[in-house]
């Protein structure tokens, strides 16, 4: 069996991608800034004016058809999938996809996620969803390797120049493009079906495939026109043979997952094209074109996708008519809806706009203008790095972000303007107008909130403030004016040129990450008063796993009349909610609603970890999606006996341990304060033997208070303790559960079994009518072909995972007594926060998941 691999290993597997981005925006600014050094950016204005409206006209009528022939891409998926649909439908999701995705890093990415979300509001079942996908991306490929293949076969000694690379492996990569391209023509005309691991891709017909090509191909000239007719007309490149170049800088861009190829694509493009067209015209055509191409299609898509997603909250925040017959009144309109309805812009636009800015900062590093009055490139820089930081505040819909942006944003419009830099002000200023109106949706955290400690605040001051004023007054500064990351790698950079740059961006980061922490929520844990109400809640109500309210480490939330709460903890972002609501059914729904919506205005993600499916729907009006965690398994007492071919593996256990000497004994709560020290010396010697330590919030730790509050079942063996268990009865007294289970490692091997067979006979004895045994974790996961990406990882660590936790053997002990299985579910947001919130669960139970996968 081969080995993949190995990867990096911890934080530095999750820093590498970034260092990468970090590397390549460094190094395509260091080869920008030295061809265009001698370019004077106080003229780009003037410049692009002079275009004229016939260039401008033109590039954006080819900007207009390149986007048209996009959406023609999933015409073609959708009759390869067979589910056709209006062009007003899938026209949308194709634009607002492509353009996004063309201005954000991992675009492939992007502009998947986009489209599943538009395309199940249309009722595209969720397969057909990933096969367009993929189908688009094939498409969009298929262009490219014509186009790049040919000119890398063309001339291989010229890109491999601007790549870097050796022409014989442009040479080879060109001919590999080419010939995949033919591989798949002649698979779709003679071809058979793509079968691996139960899943078939099927061939398309060969006219589809030719489609394909044309388009695509089509698709990559045009775009490559909206570039071409902006070049200046003397010594321009013929459109074919820029077309190439322009293909191959795309493609380069792509690969880099630098956010819209930003720096990745014009190097490429100056090296392949640079000697054949003056550096200003190039500058100006280039600026130009991210304008035409990138800045107004997202524009035109952030609008259609606000008014996309508004339409249905606007029409729930609609009155409804009365029917007929009385009926109850329409649940209120969350949080999210009336942030987002009185508003055409969402702060997640808002947000991609401040970011599109702090980006230009930091990579340009410049505002054009009179010199005399300029700042310095690298604190135009901190501010773009700033500007990153508070974007991010505004994605998460803060006041203290949305107050600093603002800020901001008006100091650096105030600057540019002063500076010259007309465009640069506009853009600032538009966005400052747009935050005004909208910031009823910014509704999370304090306004002004206090800090924890004065000591982050005043550090990033004093390191922001030193970097400023050496940069800006002290004229000791040295001679590199260039941006942050520019002149960061430069060689003429002097150390303390370093030190000063290095303080402002340590300053900034510090700052914006203690500026844009949502306000903490209460207390940790209940008082006293709280409690007593808990008690009695659980008294009348209660399920078995209600006595976890007990354990301690837990905040409450009670409903407005006392009669129901939900237990919970905050970890990281994650609102952990342990089981179901406890109380009077009645008032769950309001108590979910407000929970949920408390979360979402201190910045969080509610979790509700180890529920039913009773209130699955509650769950999901909440915006929940629901993943199986498990199985639980409930022994129907009235059905449970020992006798019988199916129980004599538990006979046979219950009778040698009786020859060994064990018996059991049941203890009232007020009887178990004696049994104390020899309670503890068994836990203490099993939490010894497994190196392990105690786990908390969904399971009972031991703590004296914690376990007198319980009956108690011991198994003894010559009036020694070897093993004992604690008990929780339901609120009805129906149900009774094994929750504390300890016992020693000496002891033996058939005390656990023993102890399960004595307390279903008590319970049968005692008039309960279930015995609950407990959750099989990761059981009974789903394994076809349809099944979640949760499901499957899940189901791997069930069947693989034995060195971690006997997930087998656990079940299979607890299918030895004949339960009825329940499903058990975790709801949280979907998507990427079901990892993240699983982790903060780990943490709670654990300490992280090492902790709960030991001991």
């Amino acid at each position: 069996m081969s080995s993949s691999p190995r990867r990096p290993a911890g934080p530095a597997r999750h820093l590498l991608a970034p260092l990468v981005v970090v590397g390549l925006l460094a190094a395509a600014g260091a080869l920008l800034h030295r061809t265009f050094r001698h370019y004077s950016w106080a003229e780009l204005g003037g410049d692009l004016l002079a275009l004229g409206p016939g260039v401008a006209l033109a590039a954006l009528g080819a900007t207009a058809v390149s986007y048209l022939a996009m959406t023609g891409y999933d015409a073609l998926a959708l009759r390869y999938v067979g589910h056709p649909l209006p062009y007003r439908r899938y026209g949308l999701a194709s634009f607002v996809a492509t353009a996004f995705g063309n201005n954000l890093g991992a675009s492939a990415v992007v502009g998947a996620a986009l489209r599943a979300r538009v395309y199940s509001r249309w009722g595209v079942p969720g397969a057909a969803i990933t096969r367009i996908i993929g189908f688009n991306v094939l498409t969009l490929a298929l262009g490219a390797a014509v186009l790049a293949g040919g000119g890398m076969v063309h001339d291989p000694a010229g890109t491999g120049e601007a790549l870097h690379l050796p022409a014989t492996a442009v040479l080879v990569a060109g001919s590999l493009m080419l010939a995949s391209v033919a591989g798949y023509l002649v698979w779709a005309g003679a071809g058979r079906p793509i079968g691996w691991r139960g899943r078939c891709v099927d061939r398309p017909s060969p006219g589809l495939a030719v489609a394909q090509v044309a388009l695509s191909t089509f698709e990559w000239l045009t775009m490559a026109a909206a570039l071409h007719v902006l070049l200046p007309a003397e010594g321009r490149m013929p459109f074919l043979a820029f077309a190439v170049a322009f293909s191959i800088a795309t493609l380069a861009g792509l690969v880099s997952s630098v956010p819209g190829g930003l720096g990745v694509f014009e190097t490429t493009l100056v090296v392949l094209i640079g000697s054949t067209t003056s550096p200003a015209g190039l500058a100006v055509a280039l600026v130009a074109y991210r304008l035409c191409y990138f800045v107004l299609p997202l524009l035109l898509a952030a609008v259609l996708l606000v008014a996309h997603e508004a339409r249905p909250l606007l029409a729930a925040c609609r009155p409804v008519r009365p029917a007929p017959a009385p009926t109850p009144p329409a649940p209120a309109p969350s949080a999210l809806t009336r942030a987002l309805a009185p508003s055409a812009l969402t702060p997640a636009v808002l947000a991609l706009g401040v970011a599109t800015a702090g980006v230009f900062m930091v990579v340009v590093g410049d505002l054009p203008g009179r010199r005399e009055l300029d700042l310095s490139a690298v604190t135009i820089s901190l501010a773009g790095l700033a500007a990153l930081l508070t974007a991010r505040g505004l994605h998460r819909r803060l006041k203290a972000a949305w107050a600093a942006t603002l800020v901001l944003l008006a100091g650096v419009t105030a600057v540019a303007a002063a500076h010259g830099d007309l465009v640069l002000a506009a853009v600032t200023a538009a966005l400052a107008l747009l935050l005004v109106p909208a910031r009823p949706a910014f509704h999370r955290g304090a306004l002004l909130a206090r800090p924890r400690s004065p000591l982050p605040p005043v550090t990033a001051a004093l390191l922001v403030g030193a970097s400023v004023w050496w940069h800006e007054f002290s004229g000791s500064c040295g001679a590199v004016d260039a941006p942050l990351l520019v002149a960061s790698f430069s060689g003429g950079t002097t150390g303390a040129d370093r030190i000063a740059m290095a303080a402002g961006a340590v300053g900034v980061l510090i700052g914006g990450r203690r500026a844009f922490v949502p306000a903490p929520p209460g207390p940790r844990t209940a008082d006293e008063e709280e409690m007593a109400r808990v008690s009695d809640v659980v008294a009348r109500w209660g399920r078995c796993t209600s006595h976890l309210a007990f354990t301690g480490d837990k905040r409450f939330r009670f409903s407005p009349g006392g009669t129901a709460f939900l237990m919970h903890q905050v970890q990281g972002r994650s609102w952990v909610v342990m089981g179901d609501p406890v109380g009077d059914p009645a008032d769950f729904r309001e108590l979910v609603r407000g929970f949920v919506e408390e979360v979402d205005r201190h910045g969080g993600r509610p979790v509700f970890y180890n529920v039913l499916p009773d209130h699955a729907d509650l769950y999901r009006e909440c915006g929940l999606s629901l993943a199986k965690l498990g199985e639980e398994a409930v022994v129907p007492l009235a059905e449970f006996t020992l006798a019988g071919r199916a129980r004599v593996n538990l006979r046979n256990c219950r009778n040698k341990s009786q020859r060994l000497g064990l018996r059991v004994e049941f203890v009232a709560p007020e009887d178990v304060e004696p049994l104390l020290p020899a309670l503890r010396e068994v836990s203490d010697a099993w939490l010894a033997h497994r190196n392990g330590k105690e786990k908390r919030f969904s399971l009972g730790a031991f703590d004296e208070e914690y376990v007198r509050r319980f009956p108690l079942v011991v198994v003894r063996q010559e009036e020694r303790i070897v093993a004992f268990a604690t008990l929780w009865v339901s609120g009805d007294g129906r149900e009774v559960q094994v929750d504390l289970m300890r016992r020693l490692p000496d002891g033996p091997r058939t005390v656990m079994t023993f102890l399960f067979v004595e307390c279903l006979s008590w319970a049968r004895e005692n008039g309960f009518t279930s015995f609950n045994l407990g959750m099989a974790p990761l059981s009974g996961l789903r394994t076809d072909a349809t099944a979640p990406l949760w499901d499957r990882i899940g189901h791997l660590l069930w069947s693989r995972g034995e060195r971690f936790y006997n997930f087998r053997g656990l079940r299979t002990f607890k299918h030895g007594f004949d339960p009825r299985w329940r499903t058990c579910y975790v709801a949280a947001p979907g998507g990427l926060a079901l990892p993240n919130a699983m982790r903060d669960v780990a943490t709670l139970v654990g300490g992280g998941v090492r902790g709960v996968v030991r001991g």
